[in-house]
C-alpha cells in the first residue's frame, strides 16, 4: 500500500503540477474576491481531480493491467487513489483556511462562527464533488467516466452561488449555520465513504 501511495505521489509531482499551480492561482483570486466562493471551491475541486488524472495515466500506459500481477489487491489500488485525493484536498483546504483567516484577522472581521461556516462549506463541497468521478471511472474506465466531471462542475458552480448567498446573510444566520453545518459535513463524509466503497466494488468486478 505504501508503494502505491509513493508511486501516485511521484506521478502527482510529475504530471499534475498544473492542477497545483492553478489551485493556488485561484486561491489568490479568492482572497481578492472573498464574496465569490467559486474561486474558493474550485481549487479544492482541482485537488479532487488529481486521482482522476493519475488514473487516466495508469490506463493510458496500461499500468492497471500490469498492477494485477503485483502483490496488491484491487481494494488497495482504489484506496491509494482516494488517499492521494485526501492528501491533495487536505493540503489545499488547509492553505485556504490559513490564507483567509490571515486576511480576516488583518481586516478585523474574524469571528469563530464566520470562519467555521466558511471552512465547513469548503470541506463539504470538496468531499461531495470528489465523490462523483471515481466510482464511474473505476466501473466504466476514464473516458466514459469523464462525463461525471461535468456533473461535478455543475455542483461546484451551484454550490458556490448558494454558499455565497449564505455567507452574505446576517451574523445571526451565520450562528445558525454554525450549528447546522456539522451535520451537513457528516453527510458529506458519508457520501465520500460510500463513493470509496462503491469504487472498490466496481473495480473488483471490472474486466480489464
Amino acid at each position: 500500500m505504501k508503494g502505491l501511495i509513493i508511486k501516485d505521489l511521484y506521478m502527482t509531482a510529475k504530471y499534475c503540477r498544473s492542477n497545483i499551480i492553478i489551485s493556488f492561482l485561484f486561491l489568490l483570486l479568492s482572497l481578492a474576491s472573498p464574496d465569490n466562493l467559486f474561486f474558493t471551491f474550485y481549487p479544492a475541486m482541482l485537488g479532487g481531480m488529481i486521482p482522476t488524472n493519475i488514473l487516466a495515466y495508469d490506463e493510458r500506459s496500461r499500468w492497471i493491467q500490469y498492477s494485477d500481477t503485483l502483490p496488491y489487491s484491487r481494494a488497495q489500488i482504489v484506496s491509494g487513489k482516494y488517499i492521494i485525493g485526501l492528501i491533495a484536498q487536505g493540503t489545499i483546504i488547509v492553505s485556504i483556511g490559513i490564507a483567509h483567516a490571515a486576511v480576516m484577522i488583518s481586516n478585523g472581521t474574524f469571528s469563530t462562527e464566520a470562519f467555521g461556516v466558511f471552512m465547513m462549506l469548503i470541506l463539504t463541497m470538496s468531499l461531495i464533488s470528489s465523490s462523483i468521478n471515481l466510482p464511474f471511472m473505476f466501473k466504466y474506465g476514464v473516458e466514459k467516466g469523464r462525463l461525471a466531471y461535468y456533473v461535478m462542475v455543475g455542483i461546484v458552480c451551484g454550490g458556490s452561488v448558494a454558499a455565497s448567498q449564505l455567507m452574505t446573510e446576517s451574523t445571526e444566520q451565520e450562528i445558525n449555520l454554525f450549528g447546522v453545518l456539522p451535520i451537513v459535513c457528516l453527510i458529506g463524509i458519508g457520501i465520500f465513504a460510500l463513493s470509496w466503497y462503491l469504487s472498490i466494488v466496481f473495480y473488483k468486478n471490472r474486466e480489464l
